[in-house]
């Protein structure tokens, strides 16, 4: 929950001038009734703990409780102080972070300003592969200008460069440990950090146990002990939570919604996702380096129905990337929705299909596979209604499951791409958050996200614009050229934005569950006994 403790932050302008706002810190509730233990249900447990190694949702659930940023999301989705008690952007360049006294890892050893800066140095080094280094690529330089004091040098001004401190990618690491990172994230290096909890457990790709830690800075956790379990099957899952073997998970498809809600001991909480549902096609591999190709796949989705029959209707259908919400701050949700019915946007019609694979260089069509985690069941079903409609078009389309880290761990290598099924869930809210990562030529690379290789220097040039501009009129122009130009090329095909869910016993509360849910301390968030 959120206590008093005022602090000032400041959010630079292009203009030099200055934002301030009032933050509070989140803490547990005091004198809350502790929580000896609970189970929790994963629909995978990484194979490594190391985030910078193994991006994913799962690992942000588990990691989120042990390891922090300098700061942290509120409840409102806005950045708060955490491990750094302020920050500040002395020129539209330089932010300095100053961090608290009272910060200390698991292992007892004091937070200090060289860990934040091995940190971010880490990311940098292009030799360490960091799944997350694209969130660095604004920096010129870091350096700890005091003991507890990081100034961050910019190429130029960056919009979205200030969120890296507040989700998975902006995890601090203790320096020691990043100095010879070979076996960081197995059993036997476990990353320490400087969250509410410390993990004491690990079997990987299995089970992951974590201990309540008493010096937190925070205030102590009210759970003391949480089991993290790897069950993959949905319908085991319902099972184990009817059973009262765990008591609770977020792997909750809106597919199974009614039968998770007919369980008699279990609460669902839903909430809006600000996810991005699409697939990649790859513009380097035939037959997807035929636009015409991408187009014919694009108008073979019934976006529409997906929505009515996966998600049971909550969620919305996307003719972009973007979902409208994340154009916060610079276009409302109206204002999107008329802008994307002036660019491209494949709505659901087999015969505009039939006449694109007629101009395409495969006109009597073609074979291929397109593999996708069977952890993510909305995208296995959504490849599966794809298929039908392809057939249609005389493209034989086989849709490959395939374990949660074996698929992740292909999409991340950047080989043999061809169709990928992604679904990406923010890391924070801006619009040109999702328009860097599937278009920018930056990450059409070994562990970028931009799996469709898709290049433009003009598209390119319109987001650094939008980087590096606060101006909401300019950012929303630039914004919407890069996206006009991307959909008339299919630079991914959207399919929707679901909501979130996740089951809770009927036990226990949570009050902090949003749209960052895996970038956030859960459970320190209004966790605690029901009617607390």
């Amino acid at each position: 929950m959120r206590a008093g403790l005022p602090r000032r932050a400041f959010l630079a302008l292009s203009s030099g001038t200055f934002l301030a706002g009032n933050l509070g810190l989140i803490r547990p509730a005091v004198g809350q009734e502790a929580i000896e233990e609970i189970t929790w249900a994963l629909a995978s447990i990484p194979e490594t703990l190391f985030v910078p190694h193994a991006w994913s949702t799962d690992n942000g659930v588990i990691m989120s409780l042990v390891q922090e940023g300098p700061l942290l999301f509120g409840d409102d989705l806005s950045l708060i102080p955490g491990p750094a008690e302020s920050w500040e952007y002395v020129d539209p360049t330089t932010v300095v972070y100053r961090l608290r006294d009272s910060v200390t890892f698991s292992d007892g050893s004091p937070l200090t300003a060289d860990d934040v800066v091995a940190t971010i140095k880490f990311h940098l080094n292009p030799d360490n592969a960091s799944q997350v280094a694209s969130f660095y690529s604004a920096v010129e330089s870091v350096e700890a200008t005091a003991p507890n004091e990081v100034t961050v040098k910019l190429k130029a001004p960056n919009a979205q460069f200030q969120y890296w401190a507040a989700h998975m990618a902006g995890f601090l690491f203790k320096a020691d440990q990043l100095a010879d990172p070979i076996d960081l994230g197995t059993p036997d290096d476990i990353p320490l950090g400087t969250g509410p909890y410390k993990v004491t457990e690990f079997a990987p790709a299995e089970r992951v146990v974590l201990e309540a830690r008493s010096d937190y800075w925070g205030g102590a956790p009210v759970v003391q002990r949480i089991v993290l379990v790897a069950i993959p099957d949905a319908q085991s899952r319902i099972l184990a939570m009817q059973n009262g073997d765990i008591d609770g998970t977020f792997a909750v498809a809106l597919t199974d919604l009614e039968q998770w809600q007919a369980v008699e001991n279990a609460e669902v909480y839903t909430a809006p996702s600000l996810a991005t549902f699409v697939l990649t096609l790859d513009h380097e591999a035939e037959p997807f380096d035929d636009v015409h190709v991408r187009r014919a796949i694009a108008y073979s989705v019934d976006r529409q129905g997906l929505v009515s029959a996966l998600l049971k209707g909550k969620g919305e259908p996307l003719p972009a990337l973007n979902p409208p919400e994340m154009w916060s701050g610079i276009l409302t949700p109206d204002e999107v929705r008329a802008f994307y019915e002036t660019i491209p946007g494949y709505q659901f019609d087999m015969d505009k299909a039939r006449e694109e694979l007629a101009q395409s260089t495969h006109p009597d069509g073609f074979a291929f596979t397109a593999p996708v985690s069977s952890a993510m069941p909305d995208l296995v079903n959504s490849l599966q209604s794809l298929a039908q409609n392809l057939a249609q078009l005389n493209i034989d389309m086989t849709v490959q499951e395939l374990d949660a880290n074996q698929w992740l761990a292909g999409y991340f290598r950047h080989e043999n791409l061809g169709m990928q099924a992604m679904n990406y869930y923010p890391d924070f809210s801006d619009p040109a958050a999702y328009p860097y990562l599937f278009f920018h030529s930056d990450n059409a690379r070994v562990d970028g996200m931009n799996a469709s290789n898709f290049r433009n220097p003009e598209v390119d040039a319109a987001i650094n614009e939008a980087n590096e501009n606060i101006d909401p009129a300019v950012r929303a122009q630039a914004l919407e050229k890069a996206f006009k130009i991307a959909n008339e090329d299919v630079a991914v095909v959207p399919l929707y934005t679901p909501y979130n869910a996740m089951v809770l016993s009927d036990q226990y509360q949570m009050t902090g569950y949003n749209a960052f849910w895996y970038n956030i301390p859960w459970a320190m968030r209004g966790f605690g006994p029901k009617g607390s």
